[in-house]
């Protein structure tokens, strides 16, 4: 599996199943953010982390991914999606989205648009993560701190941080740096994409892989 960082809260997962191989993608978005995102992707599977879709790009494709947008369970060229709805007592619907994906024998945690602590029900939902995905940046999403809260909670063996400052990016996020000043000590790799399979995953110390923007 390989994984790669668009920025924002974007990532693409490439994989393979057998003979089939899955491209999914997250939150695509559009220029208006400073940043450009690739033209160049053709995912199968696109998960958005709201059920609004207008709040995305979906033009930005030239295939028809199959896009989810409401909470379920859905497979597609062999990945296992589970969208989680993240309940607002003060709204009915839409709901932010939370994913668990299971891909190559690995489960895959995506938080892409959280923006409080999980509750033990949505917790329970996201037991024995291995790569975790998720907002560090703050605004209108985790900050490093709540973030951090739920790292401690889920206790992945990978995290990837997302929703951070880049260059040119319009809004005003906190870096990745400082993410992991105050996460502490920590085993960190930076690079373009993270690849890895099951028997990569680290036994003990916790793995931070900050992807630069591609």
């Amino acid at each position: 599996m390989q994984i790669f960082w668009h920025g924002l809260s974007s990532v693409r997962i490439e994989s393979q199943h057998g003979g089939e191989q899955a491209t999914l993608v997250t939150d695509p978005f559009d220029a208006e953010t400073g940043i450009r995102f690739p033209r160049s992707v053709s995912p199968n599977i696109v998960a958005l982390s709201h059920e609004r879709k207008d709040r995305f790009s979906l033009n930005v494709f030239e295939t028809r991914p199959f896009v989810i947008a409401e909470p379920g369970e859905f497979e597609v060229n062999g990945v296992f999606a589970y969208a989680i709805a993240l309940k607002d007592e003060a709204h009915a619907w839409p709901h932010t989205l939370l994913y668990r994906f299971e891909i190559e024998g690995m489960s895959v945690g995506f938080l892409g648009g959280a923006d409080r602590a999980l509750t033990d029900e949505e917790l329970g939902k996201l037991e024995n993560i291995d790569i975790l995905l998720l907002p560090v940046g703050g605004d209108d999403r985790l900050s490093a701190k709540q973030a951090i809260e739920t790292i401690s909670a889920i206790e992945p063996r990978v995290v990837v941080p997302l929703y951070h400052h880049i260059d040119g990016l319009k809004k005003v996020l906190g870096t990745a740096d400082a993410f992991c000043k105050e996460l502490g000590v920590c085993q960190r790799q930076d690079a373009n994409r993270l690849k890895i399979s099951r028997k990569d995953l680290p036994s003990e110390d916790l793995l931070v892989a900050v992807l630069e923007k591609v």
